[in-house]
């Protein structure tokens, strides 16, 4: 998984610099943007929502991230970039089946969605749908003809699941059984009391 480090660095530079920033062309995390709103924010959309959840995301905040998407997406139905992101906010937080509807969601908004495509083939390895994630990779093959970094991200985690997948299971270590030769654990013998010796007043 990559970090959202670049994007949140490249999301306030631009926030900053623009009165409705626009973020980049719908990639994931990474390089290629954690996305934007394909097409920008402008107006009344407020970045803020947007910018603040990115930075509750960077920092693993993802429950706390989602109001904030929610508010987002509210001010723009349908953005792919943001249910992109609740996809991914979803599946940090183990709720599977709530991820791949937003993912579902974004793709069907935009199915040349990079950033969806590789979360979407992540989700399918942590479900164990090796045939779906690789699915995942054809389409980012297809979208990145001369390579790009959703696909690469993709094929590695792919490759990381095929290795785990293939490695022996390691045996649960054996408890050491008692050997007849051991011996036996000494008893202890009770202290007699002192008894006094006769004749003594």
């Amino acid at each position: 998984m990559r970090s959202p480090t670049l994007i949140l660095a490249a999301s306030l530079s631009v926030a900053g610099a623009l009165p409705g920033f626009a973020m980049g062309g719908g990639g994931g995390m990474g390089g290629g943007g954690m996305g934007g709103y394909g097409g920008g924010m402008r107006g009344s959309v407020s970045a803020d929502d947007y910018g603040t959840a990115v930075r509750l995301i960077h920092h693993e905040k993802y429950a706390d991230a989602i109001p904030y998407l929610n508010r987002a997406l509210r001010e723009r139905p349908g953005s792919a970039d943001v249910l992109n992101y609740l996809g991914y906010t979803h599946r940090m937080l183990g709720d599977y089946p709530g991820s791949l509807d937003f993912y579902q969601q974004a793709l069907t908004r935009d199915p040349d969605h990079k950033g969806a495509r590789e979360y979407l083939g992540e989700l399918y390895l942590k479900m164990n749908q090796l045939a779906n994630a690789r699915a995942q990779l054809t389409e980012l093959t297809r979208l990145c003809p001369s390579g790009c970094e959703e696909k690469d991200v993709l094929t590695k985690a792919i490759a990381d699941y095929q290795l785990a997948a293939a490695a022996p299971a390691t045996p649960a270590p054996q408890p050491v059984a008692a050997t007849a030769a051991s011996p036996a654990p000494a008893q202890s013998v009770p202290a007699q009391s002192a008894i006094p010796a006769s004749g003594t007043p």
